[in-house]
């Protein structure tokens, strides 16, 4: 029997035939690839100078598995054309904020570092962009440039460089000014140290815009003076070393003016300018296993019964059978100590 009532064929409820139906989702199959397909390379990527012209920019062009890599890639290349590593620069413009905030040292007078002089590590390469990065599917790498608009980073560049030597004449003031030659030595110390970022400064505005080399004549001229005034005035520093308590054979005063001289300070042992006054402390405990010394040592630099710069350290206990034993193990671990963190804790406030 028939239970179609109507009469109406099932290929009549359903008027496209099969194969028909079955389009929708094949089209949409065929369009699939597309979603995959390779994008065309920028132009950069085939020729920087056509959308970069090296007249008008510094670009550099980097590829990697990533795309981070390959911007690093890109910065690198940027950083070989100023011939210098960032390493370097970071190390100078570290310095430099030291230098500025007087955190690595107890130097004690109060200086004057003129606002807005103060430059971060981020800006190592003044102006640096990127452009669109691009993806190569094929080979599954990265590309990316990196650039430098010359004339948006000699503006930059300047800012820095005039902030730096507003900073730099700052402190050779204040050093002439300075009756106290220690006092004048430490801030053109401080001066010398920013000078050398200053310079750094100059060469890479000059490699972006060599036009602008003979613009920073006067102030390469200013850090040439502040070197030489530096130099004058630390090699009028004299000291003389002496050392209180427990110095067996003279190990400690000797080891003190053995770093002094090392670093090219000038030591006499009469009649120094500035004293170099240590003080030994060793108290003693005899034990069953022997003798034990907990020694420790307080430095002053000194002139006239005024302090300058202080160093104190207690060190761990030492022990030998003997009095002599335990005294020469003391005295070895002081004389490390002053050699790895006295001297360059003294060398930050007047340089080397």
């Amino acid at each position: 029997m028939n239970n179609n009532k109507t009469g109406v064929s099932h290929w009549k409820k359903n008027p496209l035939p099969p194969f028909l139906c079955l389009l929708p989702a094949l089209g949409c199959w065929l369009t699939l690839p597309a979603l995959f397909a390779q994008e065309p390379p920028p132009a950069w990527y085939m020729n920087k100078e056509i959308s970069y012209p090296s007249s008008h920019y510094i670009a550099g062009v980097g590829e990697g598995a990533k795309r981070s890599e390959a911007e690093a890639a890109a910065v690198a290349a940027v950083s070989m054309f100023f011939n210098t590593k960032t390493e370097v620069r970071n190390e100078m413009i570290r310095e430099f904020n030291e230098a500025a905030a007087g955190s690595d040292t107890e130097f004690s007078k109060k200086t004057y570092i003129v606002e807005g002089a103060q430059v971060r590590s981020s800006e190592e390469l003044l102006g640096l962009h990127f452009a669109q990065s691009w993806h190569d599917a094929k080979r599954g790498q990265w590309a990316a440039l990196a650039y430098i608009d010359r004339q948006e980073a000699a503006a930059m560049y300047d800012s820095k460089i005039q902030a730096a030597m507003r900073t730099i004449t700052a402190l050779a003031a204040d050093a002439a000014g300075e009756a106290e030659p220690l006092y004048g030595c430490a801030l053109l110390y401080r001066g010398l140290r920013l000078a050398g970022l200053a310079e750094e400064l100059i060469k890479s505005a000059s490699l972006v815009t060599p036009p602008s080399t003979g613009k920073y004549t006067a102030s390469l001229a200013a850090i040439q003076q502040l070197r030489s005034d530096y130099r004058r005035q630390r090699d009028g520093l004299v000291f003389t070393v002496r050392v209180e308590g427990p110095d067996f054979q003279g190990r400690i005063e000797r080891k003190l003016a053995e770093l002094l001289e090392a670093n090219g300070y000038v030591v006499a042992p009469n009649g120094g300018a500035y004293s170099l006054a240590a003080r030994l402390a060793m108290p003693e405990e005899t034990l069953a296993a022997g003798v034990f010394v907990r020694p420790g040592i307080a430095i002053r630099v000194e002139r006239e019964g005024r302090s300058f710069f202080s160093y104190n350290k207690n060190y761990q206990r030492f022990g030998q059978r003997t009095v002599e034993g335990a005294h020469s193990r003391a005295l070895a671990a002081i004389e490390q100590d002053l050699e790895e963190n006295f001297i360059g804790r003294f060398t930050a406030m007047l340089g080397r």
